[in-house]
């Protein structure tokens, strides 16, 4: 028999420290952060709590496809928009000129993005509802009312 293995390596302490043994020579290693949720029953429903801070309702997408419910959350910081001019000297120009311009010594705030699925089967997707107060997206997920079994007669010949 098969030992159950976790599907993701669980960082160490150390991987959250990891970034400061080079704080100057290079980027800090990402450090992967699944969203971390909570369901419980209420009210003849579940309630999915799901933890994504800094993110704005606009940046969170929810899907269902094939009763699999998928939550995606992207951001991007302005900052994180390319020059794609390959011209040095308008780069050069368009720095001294731009107010906004920041020289980061190191950045690891620049995006992140989560995603998360659950199986939604038993569930009235169309019924269900989202909130997103305080970096906490929660979603009300109603069951599917039973069906009643069907009574078939059979005919004695």
């Amino acid at each position: 028999m098969l030992a159950l293995q976790p599907l993701f390596k669980q960082p160490s302490i150390s991987d959250y420290f990891d970034c400061f043994d080079h704080f100057f020579d290079a980027p800090a290693k990402p450090v992967f952060a699944p969203v971390k949720s909570d369901i419980y029953e209420k009210d003849g429903a579940y309630v999915l709590s799901a933890e994504l801070p800094g993110f704005t309702k606009e940046e969170i997408n929810i899907d269902i496809k094939n009763d699999v419910l998928t939550i995606t959350a992207s951001h991007t910081s302005e900052n994180d928009i390319k020059d794609e001019s390959d011209n040095q000297e308008a780069k050069d120009e368009k720095d001294k000129t731009d107010s906004n311009v920041v020289n980061y010594i190191c950045k690891e705030r620049s995006s992140m993005s989560y995603k998360r699925s659950f199986n939604v089967e038993g569930i009235d997707v169309a019924n269900i509802n989202a909130k997103l107060e305080n970096g906490i997206l929660e979603l009300t997920l109603p069951k599917k009312a039973p069906k009643e079994p069907e009574k078939i007669t059979i005919n004695v010949a």
